[in-house]
């Protein structure tokens, strides 16, 4: 984008102290300079939005495709399944899907766990989908050829989100969208900016396009989503749109560990697992830094303790809990391969030395002048 500065939404005194507002501005300025394909720019603090900035022709109440920032709401829906005990981590996947397995199933694919798709250690070394021009996304994943045994080794498989959002979507008898709505966002007051415009979707998502000719699915290859499609699944491994904002409500929820208010939305057992480390990460696909910390449950590792729901392009949700920070952008970089880096570095090197850390993280989002 041409304008090289973002417009700042104007934010009340919050209290910060002189050399913790420095550093935002520092942070905020480096990035500006360094990312001009950024499209929004919010940080939050110890539970307040103290940073919220668009880039003109991006606002408030824009929805923004998410990018693989879906995979870890995705995560979200199956921990709230697992609390409610409606799933197990060791439950074989294949056995809630037997009308989509071939006649003889791989030993390989017929032991992959919930865990195993959760943290991304597959029985296939690419995304199966992408190999094949079967629609049903969810059919290939079981019928595709192995490579590996699950559970051994960490692959970036989108695939996997995908079907765990059909697990959700199975399981739970609703779109994921709404069951994510309805069981987690909804309470912490997401969907607030979007609402105000006609006729726009609190949680937009896109589907796959399984039962569609090329035709239909306006000469889309059979690996793309498509905006509306009821006999698809959702993609809830890179096709879920929303505000910056609620971006900000989900990281918030995230920091204090699936708390909302006076509510235990999700359990802080399952979110400890999710946002901690639980595989390495040797993918020869991710070369940056923060790509070899670990994974968690379809969220990052990053250094200094934190975790991350990351997307191509920008899409990042990065979270400190020792500090109770978020970083949250949204943009169009694809053409960097270094970009998103360098707004991890910023973030360490600009304002980490200025945070104190806390005991216990914010159990909500103060955003100026809402109400709720």
């Amino acid at each position: 984008m041409s304008d090289p500065t973002l417009d700042s939404v104007p934010q009340p005194g919050t209290g910060l102290d002189a050399r913790l507002k420095s550093a935002l501005e520092r942070l905020t300025e480096r990035i500006e300079a360094e990312q001009p394909e950024l499209h929004a720019l919010l940080l939050v603090h110890r539970g307040e939005l103290v940073v919220e900035r668009y880039r003109p022709g991006h606002s408030v109440t824009e929805p923004h495709r998410l990018y693989s920032v879906a995979k870890s709401f995705t995560a979200l829906a199956i921990g709230a399944l697992i609390d409610e005990g409606r799933l197990r981590l060791t439950d074989r996947v294949a056995e809630h899907f037997p009308e989509k397995l071939p006649a003889t199933v791989h030993p390989w694919i017929a032991a992959m766990t919930v865990e195993d798709l959760l943290t991304m250690r597959t029985a296939h070394r690419i995304t199966s989908f992408i190999q094949t021009e079967d629609t049903d996304w969810v059919r290939s994943f079981f019928t595709k050829e192995p490579a590996q045994r699950s559970g051994t080794r960490f692959v970036y498989d989108t695939a996997a989100s995908v079907v765990l959002a059909a697990l959700t979507e199975k399981l739970s008898g609703d779109r994921l969208e709404d069951f994510l709505l309805q069981r987690i966002l909804l309470p912490l007051g997401f969907g607030a900016e979007a609402r105000t415009v006609a006729g726009q979707p609190t949680l937009q998502a896109w589907r796959s396009p399984l039962g569609l000719s090329p035709a239909q699915r306006g000469g889309r290859p059979s690996w793309e989503p498509v905006p509306e499609n009821p006999q698809g699944v959702t993609h809830g491994g890179s096709a879920l749109f929303c505000t910056a904002r609620d971006l900000a409500r989900f990281a918030q929820l995230c920091l204090a560990a699936g708390r909302s208010g006076e509510k235990q939305i999700l359990s802080e057992e399952f979110m400890a697992a999710a946002t901690g480390w639980q595989t390495p990460t040797e993918d020869e696909n991710f070369p940056c830094l923060e790509n070899q910390q670990g994974y968690g449950y379809q969220f990052w590792r990053t250094r200094h303790q934190g975790f991350l729901a990351w997307g191509i392009g920008g899409q990042i949700v990065l979270c400190l809990p020792e500090h109770d920070f978020a970083l949250i952008t949204t943009g169009s970089s694809f053409a960097r391969s270094d970009g998103q880096q360098k707004v991890f570095d910023a973030v360490f090197e600009e304002l980490l030395p200025a945070m104190t850390p806390v005991s216990t993280a914010q159990t909500s989002l103060r955003i100026p002048g809402e109400t709720r």
